[in-house]
């Protein structure tokens, strides 16, 4: 295979995937909170946050499974702790490649079963806690078993996305998200109407990984690969690439415990100190700018198999280009998007009726700020674990206890509120994270910030003048 091709198609199947991703958070909002209670908003931003934090055991496998598939598929012959196997122009080694898929079926396979039982024991105790004792919200423990099922089913089909990523199957992957997003707008739409409440988004969100799952299956377990790939694999071998995967595995778990701290953290830790309506608005602040974010960020995404393919072909200056034009559209798109969140956002959500409002104007400029820098200093270090490196673990775990310490603090001491919940990962990450990662990337490339705008701006010219 040697080089990995990423099409227009591909571009165009992401920018799909986005939109449906987004329209289905677009269509269903309005009617979110126009027919649900403050109280199950919030519960359902409560439930998500919990799921996130669960799914933290993935412990950063998904990303290694993701980049050793791309070097797998770009003809590296065996798997390194660090680093890549520069092969310019290697065959796929099929026998590897069995044994990394069975290696990511046979860790998955665990992953959701020890998430699923740390939901439905402290899982349930928080939201006992947070419902009062299951009274605030309408079969808020049957809503929550059922949404418990549903993570587990979610997180056992991860490896699916790293399989096809790193396949450089990436339209395909994209498709498999537009049919299985398709399906929860239609349930969510049909059962909200039906006056089903909160159930209607667990119950959409059970159906919907099923139907990614089937398509992926379909679409890379091809005859012709299947006779390739083998079905038996010694356990030992798993168990050495197993061994090899964890080591960047675990600081990249520990990076993302870190990033969880520092963005998720928050909604969960205002779960115990303001009331579910609070957590509602917040939430929804979070919820919107995520959309935007993803939509943002859907090219960047598109192409991350393409740097590690880079690296391990020597391409640097390709990879250069690649970056600057794809992180610079990240950067116009996002600002333009969280402006008009915060401008027109309460408009918006009056005219629909909204029963649950955002925040004040003060409290979403400081966070769209913040999650500016967030995102742009994220992706830099995405870049840096194409090179199968993780540096910055403890800079992240350090950040993230700081940020979490002090919440907290706040909240207990000041009434600033949500106010406080916002500055203090901004002031946090300004300190090192926001500026570190991104001079870490010019430093290697020998490149500074005005190139970057440079090549940046020059490279999409060129595609847009080559249509």
């Amino acid at each position: 295979m040697g080089d990995i091709k990423i099409t227009k198609k591909d571009v165009m199947w992401g920018y799909i995937g986005q939109f449906f991703q987004i329209g289905s958070g677009i269509i269903t909002l309005p009617l979110v909170l126009r027919l649900l209670t403050p109280d199950e908003v919030g519960m359902n931003y409560l439930m998500l946050t919990i799921s996130t934090m669960v799914a933290l055991l993935d412990f950063g496998f998904s990303g290694q499974f993701g980049l050793n598939f791309t070097f797998v598929n770009s003809g590296a012959q065996r798997l390194l702790k660090e680093g890549v196997e520069h092969i310019p122009n290697g065959e796929v080694n099929y026998h590897l490649l069995s044994v990394l898929l069975k290696t990511a079926q046979m860790v998955y396979r665990r992953l959701s079963l020890i998430c699923f039982l740390i939901m439905v024991t402290a899982g349930t105790g928080y939201i006992y806690h947070v419902t009062d004792g299951f009274k605030n919200v309408n079969n808020a423990f049957s809503i929550w078993l059922l949404f418990s099922l549903s993570t587990y089913f979610n997180i056992y089909f991860t490896y699916y996305n790293s399989l096809l990523r790193g396949s450089g199957l990436i339209a395909c992957l994209n498709k498999a998200t537009i049919f299985s997003k398709a399906v929860y707008l239609i349930l969510v739409v049909i059962l909200l109407y039906a006056g089903w409440g909160l159930f209607s988004i667990v119950i959409a969100n059970f159906i919907a990984p099923f139907i990614l799952r089937w398509y992926c299956y379909k679409i890379y377990f091809t005859k012709e690969r299947t006779e390739k790939i083998e079905k038996k694999v010694d356990k030992f071998e798993i168990k050495d690439t197993f061994s090899i995967l964890w080591y960047n595995a675990k600081r990249q778990g520990l990076n993302t415990i870190g990033g969880y701290f520092i963005s998720k953290s928050s909604l969960f830790v205002i779960g115990f100190y303001l009331p579910l309506e609070s957590v509602g608005s917040y939430g929804l602040l979070i919820q919107l700018t995520s959309i935007l974010n993803a939509m943002a960020q859907s090219l960047f995404n598109t192409y991350i198999p393409k740097f590690s393919n880079y690296r391990v072909l020597g391409q640097m200056d390709e990879f250069k280009r690649l970056m600057s034009s794809t992180l610079l559209v990240y950067l116009v798109v996002v600002v333009l998007g969280y402006a008009v969140i915060i401008m027109l956002g309460p408009i918006i959500l009056a005219f629909i009726h909204s029963r649950t409002e955002l925040p004040v104007f003060s409290v979403m400029v400081i966070y769209c700020v913040a999650m500016v820098l967030e995102g742009l200093h994220s992706n830099f270090a995405v870049l840096i674990t194409s090179k199968n490196e993780v540096p910055f673990v403890k800079a992240s775990l350090l950040s993230g206890m700081c940020i979490i310490c002090l919440t907290i603090m706040i909240l207990q001491i000041t009434s600033w509120e949500l106010l406080g919940v916002v500055l203090v990962p901004f002031i946090v990450q300004l300190c090192y994270n926001n500026w570190r990662w991104p001079k870490w990337i010019f430093d290697e490339l020998n490149m500074s910030i005005f190139d970057f705008f440079k090549i940046g701006s020059q490279e999409i010219n060129r595609i847009l003048n080559n249509k």
